[in-house]
Formats: C-alpha cells, structure tokens, sequence
C-alpha cells in the first residue's frame, strides 16, 4: 500500500492580516502533481484542515475546489480526512455522504453508542475503519481517527491517564479490526491520529496549538499491527520513533516555523515501511530580517536596519525586523518603517526589538515556589512584564488603567 501523508493545512489562516488563500492554490498545485507522479492508493490528511471551526465561505470553496480537483486526478485514487482540534468536527463531516460520490472519506467525530456493546465498544469502529482498494483488492487499511478530546477517550479502571487511555483506545480498534472478514494478515495498516507525542522537538511549535497532554511514544510503537502511524497536529516535520511520523504544516504560519515543509510519501509492503520526503516549495518565504539575533548584542542598530531593510524591499517575503535599541521604538521610527514598505513586494509583519538586560531581567528569570508566584499580584506582575518587554516603566496613564481593570477582575 502507498499513501501521501499531509496535515494542519489550516486553510483561512491569515499572517498579520495577510491572506495566505494564494499560498494555499499554490501548496494544492503541488500536492496535484506529486500525488500524479507518486501514484499514491491513497491521499490522507490528518486534521486541522481549517485554521477556525467556523471557517469563512471563501476557505470552504477553497477546500472543496482542492479535495474534488485531487480526487479527479485518477479515479483509484482514495482521500480520507480526518478533523484537528482546529476544525469542527460536524461542519467538516456535514457532506460526508456527498463527499463518497467522489471518492473521498471525511471523519469529523466518532458515533458513540448509547450504551456500551457485548464487545466492550463504546463508539462504531466501522464508521473509521477505511479499507484501501487497488483493483478492487484491498491492500490495506486506514484508521481514520480524528481529534478526540482528551476527557473522551475511553476511561479505565487503574492507571487511567490520559496516555494510558489513548493505549487502550488504538490497541482495542487494532484488536477490533482483526475480527473484520475483509482482513488479512498482509494487510498493511495505518493509523491516524491528532495530538502530541513525548519526545518530538516542539522548539518551533505555535504555543496555542490547543492540547497540553502528550502520549508516550514508546506505548504506540508496541501496539502491534501498525505499520505507521500518521500524525496531525505538530507543525514541524518529524519522526518520533520509527513508524510514527508528523508530516508537517505545508508552509510556515508563524515565524517560529522557518524550517523546511513537506508532505509524506509512505510505501508498505509485507509490514515493512519506506518513507520518502517531498519538499513544498513556499510560494512567499517568510524572512526574519536580516536574521534573527541571539541577544541584544547580536542584534543590528537602529542605524544598520534601516540602512540594509532597502535589500529585501522588492524581494515577495513576510518580513519580521529585528533591532537592538535601548528605549522603545518611538512613533516616527514605526512610521517610518511602515513606509518604506508601503508599494513594495515585501511585506511588512512587526520588528522585534531586543533590550540589554538589566538586573530586573535576571530577578524576573529566578526560580519561584508556587506560593511565591501566587503572591504576586497581577498588577504587579502585568508592570514587571511591560518593564522587561520596554525595558522602561509603564506609563502613568496605562498604569491607572490597568490598575482598574486588575482591581475590577479581583472582584470576581
């Protein structure tokens, strides 16, 4: 069996209020093409496929433009989709009986029964059981498990954590699988899933990405019978393990993601697993300018920014600015940065100043027991957060209305 791995597609997102609508065409042109050179048996998306659960008109057709062109590419050819914790699950499942005139599968949730089955099942495994045909044959299998809140998965009775859970959740749809009559033990399987792993590198992973829980990676390794396991969720292509993979957002949405984007292109055969790498070239790079420092030592001057941001000025980029500055950046120099931009190919998405540290930065940096950290109030700590960002104190004005706003919350 031969499937191409995407996710976090995150249709409708916007990069300081840029849209990223062209980026996207740009990203399904070329997942066109190499699913016509790959020939794969199947295309799986594994969640996230909108950034908002209430996406826009404009981010619906462009999602159903992509998925009904891909699925016209050859008619063997099978796309499942499953939701992240991004999408909403029924909005993305409500044209799922639409969706299977074009060959396409689409899992928004599991149907839970109302009571629990002779088997122990509390949810339909068929529904997310997705056999994959070649010829009429099936080769393999897909399961296509969509984001599951953590409180839903099924509980147990000792050791019932949240990696635990999701364990015995996984082993029991493979154990369930098995007793399918249309299995067999050649059968390749692939499992879907959307959330975090222990041990992957989140250095550059958007923080508000929703989830804190993560899953041993060690406990999904030894399920047996699955062959690979195909990740949403993690923007940063990786492997953890052998056969567990995050195939990656297909280009940056944040500056924390300037790294290379891919989707993944997965052979099986007799359970042994090859795993090809297929680069997505960005239609509009996203550039820390003219790099991105280490400390306020690092960082250019005031004077070397502006003189060198005029190099980048015709480039098509996102642009971040980085300075080394001792006060603020004042009005006029805000001002003036934004014009320089104004009519250019590049386009302009904040500068990050960098302060010298002083001896508040190094109070703020200590280590506190949590009694320490709830004795600050949040007044206090709103100040000391303003100072180590300005590096200067926040002004009489804000102060007094932050000070409202603290004393008005503390009521509650």
């Amino acid at each position: 069996m031969k499937v191409i791995h995407t996710s976090d597609w995150h249709i409708g997102q916007t990069l300081y209020q840029y849209s990223r609508d062209e980026e996207h065409k740009y990203f399904f042109n070329q997942l066109k093409n190499i699913v016509l050179e790959e020939k794969p048996d199947a295309l799986i998306v594994s969640g996230d496929i909108f950034h908002a659960s209430t996406p826009s008109v404009m981010s619906q057709r462009l999602y159903y433009h992509a998925l009904v062109e891909l699925s016209r590419l050859y008619d063997d050819l099978q796309i499942i989709v499953t939701a992240g914790n991004h999408d909403s699950p029924s909005r993305l499942e409500a044209p799922r009986e639409l969706w299977e005139a074009f060959n396409v599968t689409v899992i928004g949730n599991l149907d839970f029964y109302k009571e629990v089955q002779e088997n122990g099942l509390t949810y339909d495994t068929s529904k997310i059981q997705i056999p994959v045909r070649r010829n009429d044959e099936v080769v393999g299998w897909i399961l296509a498990v969509p984001f599951i809140n953590a409180g839903n998965y099924p509980s147990l009775k000792e050791d019932d954590c949240y990696s635990k859970r999701v364990f015995s959740f996984y082993n029991n749809l493979k154990y369930n699988l098995k007793l399918n009559e249309q299995y067999a033990e050649n059968h390749s399987v692939i499992s879907m899933g959307h959330f975090m792993i222990s041990g992957i590198d989140s250095a550059s992973q958007n923080k508000l990405t929703g989830g804190l829980e993560s899953v041993v990676s060690t406990e999904m390794s030894a399920i047996p019978g699955i062959d690979y396991w195909a990740m949403g969720h993690v923007h940063h292509p990786q492997n953890v393990g052998e056969n567990i993979r995050y195939s990656g957002s297909p280009f940056a949405m944040t500056f924390n993601e300037i790294y290379p984007h891919s989707v993944t292109v997965v052979e099986i055969e007799n359970h042994n697993v090859d795993i090809k790498i297929r680069e997505i070239e960005p239609l509009i790079p996203v550039v820390d300018f003219p790099f991105k420092p280490n400390s306020y030592d690092d960082a250019p001057s005031k004077d070397e920014l502006f003189a060198k941001v005029v190099e980048i000025l015709d480039n098509e980029c996102y642009v971040r600015l980085h300075v080394r500055t001792d006060m603020p950046l004042s009005d006029m120099d805000n001002a003036r940065i934004q014009e320089l931009f104004d009519g250019k190919k590049a386009k302009y998405c904040g500068i990050q100043a960098y302060f010298p540290v002083n001896e508040s930065d190094c109070e703020e940096k200590a280590v506190r027991t949590l009694d320490e950290f709830r004795a600050i109030s949040p007044y206090d700590l709103g100040c000391s957060v303003y100072k180590k960002k300005n590096n200067a104190e926040m002004p009489d004005e804000m102060r007094a209305l932050f000070k409202e706003v603290c004393d008005e919350v503390m009521k509650f």
